[in-house]
């Protein structure tokens, strides 16, 4: 490794690498991948932009480098015009129309490329590269990188066998998810070296803070002041750019969704949880996005007494034809001896396709009746305003209830008339709402990874269509699969697909019950009573006439002629 201090050209002299990117600079060229970053203003795109000219890689015969982005302007704003700067001063003449510094002296080549969509990465089969540099590394699909990194980057000559990867980025993005499992996930700190179990080749991140760049804090000293700006509209993105904290995320949609427990945050700010063992009574719902071209994913969910839900266990296909995954769902079925309540499946299955549809086939595969799921753009915005209830871990404001006279003539008249639904919504205006204990709803079992990592993807459609919904990307089937199953889960907490809910609470309490007093007699009783249905509920309801009865906060009770 040459000394960066000795290349006296003048151009070297100018550049004074602040402490964490001499680290970067040290690192060993044995160290394949680097992620260099985590907190905005860290000097990520100064060092990995001019890094091929400080270690003078340039000088190597043959030497080429390339810079993606995801967006050419992004790059042009920044990348492009730092190279402007110090570039020339090295010999390298800029080509504005392939984008590409080119040292004549060496015949050596620095281009600047992106890939705005993964289909693009075949543009660059033909080329190979000495050091391949992703700025924002979480703003590219995991393909995007991984083709890249493992088929272009080679030695180019036998005078320049420098062969790495170097990338900079903060938090966010439709990469967060595959950019944190393999650089930050078992080293948030930065500064220890995996070897990859697969490849054998070495990986490292360097976490980079504001404070890190002092160069740059001379220049705006109140650069993490402004910051704090951000959080009065987005704490996410706040958390993001001022402390590199790669569990918020910019532009994302679910930015309550909880891995993991975070210091300071409620007990109940979890949403993947250890497995265990589910009732068998609890209502299953079994929920598919199907595909083939894409990822046909299932998941399995059942609903607890206290109305939250499970989702318990996942399968994905993909290239797999209907008979073989609707075969194998119904041999889990089989195998774990589980009754599914009610199955849901994208409602595009029911489009003819020749002499059977989708759901046909599944129906006959599978055993299983399925229903369809609503698939426009006003169910879509539904479907994820109700995971969003789901996640929601903090609780609102309880309705307090009003003062007023509870009316027992006109309770007897509107059931009589119109049933115990109308006479529950009647009684339920003199309650106070209850103190949420079941927040949040959706817990998700620590074996569905599929489905865990695919939820910090999700960032909003800012650049084109509904920009209230999820912008798409390659493997996001798992949450249009969400999608499907919140909203049934839903009509089933509200008692709209006919599961008694109340009757699963009173079967629950005499387990509980029995759990405690061990008396076979009186658990057999109560379940006997449960058996037979909810006689003489409705009188009690109509002729409750003590306040502790019904519940109700400061409300009087008189009769009143209608």
């Amino acid at each position: 490794m040459s000394d960066i201090n000795s290349e006296g050209n003048g151009f070297i002299k100018e550049v004074k690498p602040h402490p964490k990117q001499e680290l970067l600079l040290s690192l060993p060229d044995e160290i394949f991948e680097v992620l260099y970053g985590g907190a905005a203003y860290g000097g990520k795109s100064f060092i990995l932009t001019l890094l091929p000219i400080i270690r003078g890689w340039y000088k190597y015969h043959g030497f080429r480098a390339i810079m993606f982005r995801r967006k050419f302007p992004d790059m042009e704003r920044e990348n492009i015009r730092l190279s402007k700067e110090y570039f020339p001063q090295t010999g390298g003449v800029y080509n504005e129309n392939k984008h590409s510094w080119f040292w004549p002296a060496y015949n050596s080549y620095y281009d600047f490329g992106h890939i705005q969509h993964t289909k693009n990465i075949y543009d660059y089969d033909s080329a190979q590269y000495n050091y391949a540099f992703y700025d924002e590394l979480t703003h590219f699909e995991a393909k995007s990188y991984f083709y890249i990194v493992g088929s272009r980057v080679r030695p180019s000559s036998a005078g320049c066998n420098v062969a790495l990867v170097r990338n900079g980025s903060n938090p966010g993005g439709i990469g967060q998810t595959f950019v944190y499992n393999r650089f930050v996930k078992d080293n948030e700190t930065g500064g220890k070296i995996f070897r990859d179990k697969g490849t054998g080749l070495y990986r490292t991140f360097i976490k980079a803070l504001i404070q890190d760049n002092p160069s740059g804090l001379e220049y705006d000293p109140e650069y993490a002041n402004k910051l704090k700006l951000l959080a009065i509209s987005n704490p996410a993105e706040y958390r993001a750019k001022a402390f590199g904290d790669w569990h918020a995320f910019k532009g994302s949609v679910f930015t309550t969704f909880r891995p993991i427990k975070f210091p300071s945050e409620p007990d109940n700010a979890l949403h993947v949880i250890e497995p265990f063992d589910i009732p068998e009574w609890w209502p299953r719902l079994l929920s598919i996005d199907w595909g083939k071209r894409a990822m046909c994913h299932a998941m399995w969910a059942a609903i607890s007494p206290d109305k939250r839900i499970y989702i318990y266990r996942e399968k994905s296909w993909l290239g797999k034809d209907i008979p073989f995954w609707a075969s194998e769902i119904r041999d889990i079925n089989d195998e774990t001896n589980e009754s599914i309540t009610y199955c849901v499946i994208c409602g595009s299955a029911w489009q003819e396709r020749g002499t059977e549809t989708i759901a046909d086939q599944f129906q006959r595969y599978s055993g299983l009746v399925p229903n369809s799921s609503e698939n426009t753009p006003g169910s879509r915005i539904a479907g994820l305003q109700t995971i969003h209830d789901f996640l929601r871990f903090e609780s609102k404001i309880p309705i307090k209830s009003k003062e007023a006279f509870y009316d027992l003539d006109k309770a007897a008249w509107i059931f009589r008339n119109y049933g115990t639904d109308a006479l529950l919504k009647y009684r339920q205006q003199f309650y106070d709402e209850p103190s949420e204990s079941n927040i949040p709803i959706l817990q998700i079992f620590n074996t569905c990874t599929i489905l865990t990592d695919t939820i910090p993807l999700c960032i909003y459609n800012d650049d084109k269509g509904n920009p209230e919904d999820i912008q798409e990307f390659d493997g996001d089937d798992p949450i249009d699969n969400l999608r499907y199953l919140c909203k049934t889960a839903r009509k089933f907490i509200d008692g709209e697909l006919g599961v008694d809910m109340a009757n699963a609470i009173a079967r629950q309490n005499a387990i509980t019950e029995l759990e405690k007093s061990n008396d076979m007699t009186r658990f057999y009783r109560q379940m006997e009573r449960i058996d037979q249905g909810n006689q003489g509920v409705i009188p009690s309801l109509i002729g409750a006439t003590h306040q502790s009865q019904i519940g109700v906060r400061r409300s009087r009770f008189a009769r009143r002629r209608m």
